[in-house]
């Protein structure tokens, strides 16, 4: 069973996977061009609804108004979790430990 995490803010994205087997990796980053807040987002949740037939539970963590437009982009997605927190700024480790916590809650 993997769970995907997407993280985000306002200028990019992450979507983080955890295997079965343990640890977490990138599979894929955006990076918000000239385009529109509502663009970026909806850009994201259409690559997601590609992909999750490759899921078991995917959860969110971004800031409050990101968070909302993503989970509003996704309603045939199922979101098992949302976190409205700031996570793109953190380094690797961070991240990780982060992460960790939110997967483990």
């Amino acid at each position: 069973m993997e769970t995907w995490i997407v993280i985000a803010d306002e200028t990019q994205a992450s979507l983080v996977v955890r295997s079965t087997y343990g640890p977490f990796y990138e599979i894929e980053r955006w990076k918000r061009t000239s385009h529109s807040p509502d663009y970026f987002t909806q850009q994201i949740a259409d690559r997601l609804c590609e992909l999750q037939s490759h899921f078991d539970d995917l959860m969110v963590a971004a800031p409050p108004t990101v968070l909302e437009r993503l989970c509003r982009a996704l309603p045939s997605v199922k979101v098992t979790a949302q976190y409205p927190r700031y996570l793109t700024h953190l380094s690797q480790r961070e991240l990780g430990q982060e992460l960790r916590q939110l997967c483990s809650a």
